[in-house]
C-alpha cells in the first residue's frame, strides 16, 4: 500500500527522485501512519527489555502470527482517500513498482534466511516500514534505465516529425501557454488540419507521445505547449519538435521555487526564440517588461510584438475592452491590416493578450482578419480556465481550477466582480492558493487575499497551513471572520458549499492543487 502511494506521488511529480525525496521529508506524517508506528513500538518493547523473549520455541511463531494479524487488520481498515488524478499504471510505473517490490521482498527474505537470532529476525517484520526509502532508492536505481528508454522514444519522435514536416508552433511562457494554445488551435482549425498537444502535455515524454501516436501526414500545423522547470528544458523540447514559429506569452515568478531566480526563468523561456530558424517567426508579448527586453534584443528571426497597452512597436493591440458575464469584446487593431471588432465567449481581460498572440500566428499562416474574427466568435471556453458552467440549480460556477499564477488569479477575481448580483446572492471564492512561487509566494497569496476581500461575500480556503498567507490578506482588509471557512480538503469545501449556496450565487474555483500538495491523507 505504501509502495503504491509513493509511486503515485512520484508519477504526479514527473518521476523526479530528488523532488520525491523532498516531498517525503516535508510529508513524513503521510508516509508512516501513527497507528502502525505505535503498534511497532508496542511489539518491540518486550524484545528490547527482554532480549530472550523471542528465543523460546513457541514465542517467535506466536509473534509472527500476531504481526500478520495486525498487518491484515491494518490493510482492511485502511482509509482510502479520494484522489483527483489517479495513479496510471504505465510501463514506466510498472517497472518502478516491480523494482521496489523486488527490493522489499528480497531484503526481507535475506533477513529471514541469514539472520539466525530471532530478535534480529524481527527486522524482517519491521522492514515493511521502510517502504518509502526503498521507493526513493528504486527511483534513483531505475533512472539510467528510464533515460535509455526515453532516448529511444525521443529519437523515433524526431525521425517522425522530420519525415512528416508539419509547421510547428511552439508556445512557452510563465503563464498563458495553455489558453493561447487552445485559442490558436480553434482558430487555425477553421481552415487547416491542426493538431495540438492535449491538456498540459508540455514535457519531453508527453510531447514525444503525441508525435508518435497522434501526429499524422494530414496535419499541416502542430501546436506544441512547452513547459520548463530549469534552464535547458525548452532547448530539449525544441530539439525534439523543431518549431518554426515561437510564441512567448510572459515571464514571471511562476515555478520560481524550481528556477530559483527570475534570470533563470528568463533564459529558459528565451530558449524557444533562440531555437527558431532564420525564416521563422517570433511572437512576443510586449506588455511584459521582460519579454519587451527580449524582443528588443532579438535579431536572429523576424519578431511580431503584441500588447494591450499602447506602444509604437506593437503590431497588434486591443482597444475599448469590455467584459461581462457573457464574455469579452474589443477592437483589434493591426497596424498593417486595419481593425476588426472581436466578440468572444472567453472570460477574463487577460485573455485579450492570449487572443492577440494567436491572431498574430494565424495571420502569418495565411488567415485574414475576417476569418479570424469569425473563428473567435465561435470560440469555446478553454477547459478549467475561467470556464463558465451551469450547475442546473441556479448556481453559476466559474471553473478556473487549472490557473496557478498571480496575474490569472487577479483576473479571475475581476471576472467574479463583474457578475451582476442582487441583494441576496453571494460571490464565493474556493481556493487552496498559489504555489511554487519561491520567495514571492507569501506576498502573492497575501495580495490575493486582500483583493478577494474586496470582491467576495464568502471565502473558503482549502488547506489550513498553505492558505495562511491568504488569511493574512483577508484580515488585513478587516474581512469578517464569519465569512471565512477553512476546509480540510476539497471534499470538505464542497460540503460547505452545499450547505451555504442558493440559486443566484456565483462560485469561483481558483486553482486546484494536485494530490502531492494535500495537507492530510
Amino acid at each position: 500500500m505504501r509502495a503504491i502511494h509513493g509511486l503515485h506521488i512520484l508519477q504526479l511529480d514527473g518521476y523526479k527522485p530528488a523532488r520525491y525525496t523532498k516531498w517525503v521529508i516535508n510529508h513524513i506524517s503521510q508516509c508512516i501512519e501513527i497507528r502502525d508506528l505505535s503498534i511497532i513500538i508496542v511489539f518491540s518493547i518486550p524484545v528490547i527489555i527482554y532480549p530472550s523473549f523471542l528465543e523460546g520455541n513457541w514465542t517467535f511463531p506466536l509473534f509472527s502470527i500476531a504481526w500478520m494479524i495486525f498487518q491484515l487488520y491494518a490493510i482492511t481498515t485502511r482509509k482510502k482517500g479520494e484522489v483527483k488524478k489517479p495513479l496510471v499504471y504505465t510501463f514506466r510505473a510498472k517497472r518502478l513498482f516491480g523494482l521496489s517490490l523486488f527490493l522489499i521482498i528480497g531484503l526481507s527474505v535475506i533477513f529471514g534466511l541469514f539472520i539466525q537470532e530471532n530478535r534480529w529476525r524481527l527486522l524482517a517484520f519491521l522492514f515493511c516500514e521502510l517502504t518509502i526509502p526503498i521507493m526513493i532508492i528504486s527511483a534513483y536505481l531505475i533512472w539510467p534505465v528510464e533515460q535509455f528508454i526515453n532516448g529511444w522514444y525521443m529519437r523515433d519522435a524526431r525521425h517522425r516529425i522530420k519525415s512528416l514536416k508539419p509547421t510547428v508552433i511552439g508556445i512557452t511562457g510563465s503563464y498563458g501557454k495553455t489558453s493561447t494554445k487552445y485559442i490558436l488551435h480553434q482558430i487555425l482549425s477553421q481552415k487547416y488540419d491542426t493538431l495540438m498537444t492535449p491538456d498540459s502535455y508540455n514535457t519531453p515524454m508527453g510531447i514525444c507521445k503525441v508525435i508518435r501516436g497522434d501526429l499524422l501526414p494530414k496535419h499541416e500545423y502542430f501546436i506544441v505547449e512547452m513547459g520548463a522547470y530549469k534552464r535547458g528544458d525548452i532547448q530539449e523540447l525544441c530539439n525534439l519538435a523543431f518549431p518554426n514559429i515561437g510564441i512567448l506569452t510572459a515571464v514571471g515568478p511562476q515555478h520560481l521555487e524550481r528556477f530559483k531566480n527570475i534570470e533563470n526563468t528568463t533564459k529558459a523561456k528565451y530558449e524557444l526564440i533562440q531555437s527558431l530558424p532564420s525564416n521563422g517567426l517570433a511572437v512576443i508579448n510586449n506588455d511584459n517588461s521582460i519579454c519587451e527586453d527580449l524582443a528588443e534584443k532579438t535579431d536572429s528571426v523576424p519578431v511580431v510584438r503584441y500588447g494591450v497597452k499602447s506602444n509604437d512597436t506593437n503590431r497588434l493591440t486591443a482597444a475599448d475592452i469590455k467584459q461581462s458575464e457573457k464574455g469579452l469584446s474589443f477592437t483589434l487593431q493591426d497596424n498593417t491590416s486595419g481593425t476588426v471588432e472581436i466578440t468572444t465567449k472567453l472570460l477574463g481581460k487577460h485573455n485579450v493578450s492570449n487572443i492577440l498572440a494567436a491572431v498574430a500566428v494565424a495571420q502569418h499562416c495565411g488567415m485574414t482578419l475576417n476569418e479570424i474574427r469569425d473563428a473567435l466568435e465561435a470560440l469555446e471556453p478553454v477547459p478549467h480556465r475561467l470556464q463558465l458552467m451551469d450547475s442546473g440549480t441556479g448556481i453559476t460556477i466559474i471553473d478556473d481550477s487549472f490557473n496557478a499564477n498571480p496575474e490569472g488569479a487577479k483576473a479571475a477575481l475581476e471576472v467574479l466582480s463583474d457578475f451582476l448580483s442582487n441583494s441576496t446572492s453571494q460571490k464565493v471564492l474556493v481556493t487552496p492558493g498559489l504555489v511554487e512561487l519561491g520567495e514571492q509566494e507569501y506576498d502573492a497569496n497575501k495580495n490575493f487575499g486582500s483583493f478577494a476581500a474586496k470582491v467576495c461575500d464568502f471565502v473558503i480556503l482549502v488547506g489550513p497551513t498553505r492558505t495562511l498567507p491568504i488569511l493574512d490578506g483577508l484580515k488585513n482588509e478587516d474581512y469578517p471572520e464569519d465569512k471565512i471557512y477553512i476546509a480540510k480538503d476539497l471534499k470538505d469545501a464542497q460540503h460547505q458549499l452545499s450547505l451555504r449556496l442558493s440559486p443566484g450565487d456565483v462560485v469561483l474555483f481558483e486553482n486546484d492543487l494536485p494530490d502531492n500538495y494535500n495537507e492530510f491523507v
